[in-house]
């Protein structure tokens, strides 16, 4: 059971600052790898952020693996996201001697033999009703949403150089989406404040707050202005 991914280190680049470093959630520390007969796709969370890429992949039977933050290092070590070339995986289900089963990815010339991680890729999280919801809520943003700064930055490494990222978000509370190009969304949770009571309040700032400290700095100079010769 193989599929060909002509850019499977890019995907690894896009879901890696999404994987979980908890290692108390094990199902969480890699990327999922789900193959649905049309589609593989490819998701890592660290519950704050989620990342979901897809590939359309023509797969004779569904198959779900996982590909731990360890043998992600193999794998980037190996296949070099400035090395593009079309990758093979192959997916191997499990047995008796090794219920997990294997993944191996192959460009020709060499290849790499992985763990399949089936015991955890049972456990990850339900992302489909995650990202239906998100997709199908309408944009809706008339008051102020806090969101982390490290987190943000997570998300360039999901567009390609000079590709623009599009986001809505459809409230409070709910999490911001982001996307880049037609294979790539991505959800941000909010900061929760009614869970943080002791956040400073220069960093709790409303609008009508800003408006009022800026308005002075906002203000055009009056006066004759100086041309230049």
């Amino acid at each position: 059971m193989s599929v060909t991914v002509t850019d499977l280190p890019t995907i690894v680049r896009q879901l890696s600052p999404h994987i979980s470093r908890d290692d108390t959630l094990p199902s969480l520390c890699g990327i999922y790898l789900e193959a649905t007969g049309t589609h593989l796709f490819a998701t890592a969370t660290d519950r704050y952020t989620f990342a979901l890429a897809r590939r359309e992949a023509a797969e004779p039977e569904p198959w779900k693996a996982l590909i731990t933050h360890a043998d992600l290092t193999a794998l980037r070590a190996l296949f070099p996201a400035r090395r593009p070339a079309d990758l093979t995986l192959t997916h191997s289900r499990g047995c008796t001697r090794n219920p997990d089963g294997w993944l191996t990815v192959s460009d020709g010339t060499r290849s790499l033999r992985l763990s399949a991680g089936a015991t955890l890729a049972r456990k990850f999280p339900k992302w489909r009703p995650l990202f239906a919801d998100a997709l199908a809520a309408e944009p809706h943003q008339d008051t102020e949403t806090l969101y982390n700064a490290a987190f943000l930055a997570r998300w360039p490494k999901a567009a390609e150089r000079h590709q623009p990222l599009t986001t809505w978000s459809a409230g409070p509370g709910k999490p911001l989406l982001v996307a880049a190009g037609p294979d790539f969304l991505g959800l941000q949770m909010p900061v929760r404040l009614d869970r943080q009571p002791d956040t400073p309040a220069r960093e709790r700032q409303d609008r009508a707050a800003l408006r009022t400290t800026w308005a002075d700095s906002l203000t055009p100079a009056t006066g004759r202005r100086l041309k230049a010769a």
